[in-house]
């Protein structure tokens, strides 16, 4: 005999939405945009948000309005994680040459 896991009594059916993952991947976005989310850790749940957004277009529920919608949403994201990334990098790449300058001060000629 075999054991059935807690799933497998629930069936196969997804209950995630588009229009669910569409508002997070949203809330995500704004999250990244006003710095209250470490971009890490949104990269990672919106990585996760994409998995199940292929896993509803599998199941034959997505809707091409839907899917439009969620692909904008997606693209807003990495939109945001990108330039929040470039941000950091700036800052990093002034901090380093702040320091060099301290460290080293230039001879006047």
């Amino acid at each position: 005999m075999s054991k059935k896991s807690s799933s497998d009594n629930v069936g196969d059916s997804n209950e995630t939405t588009e229009a669910t993952l569409t508002a997070l991947t949203m809330q995500i976005n704004e999250f990244v945009s006003g710095g209250t989310l470490d971009s890490r850790c949104a990269a990672k749940l919106v990585k996760r948000l994409k998995k199940e957004a292929d896993a509803v277009a599998e199941s034959g529920k997505a809707t091409k309005t839907g899917q439009k919608e969620l692909k904008k949403a997606f693209g807003a994201v990495d939109a945001a994680l990108c330039d929040h990334d470039a941000k950091l990098l700036v800052t990093a790449n002034a901090a380093l040459r702040t320091t060099d300058e301290v460290a080293s001060p230039r001879e006047s000629p």
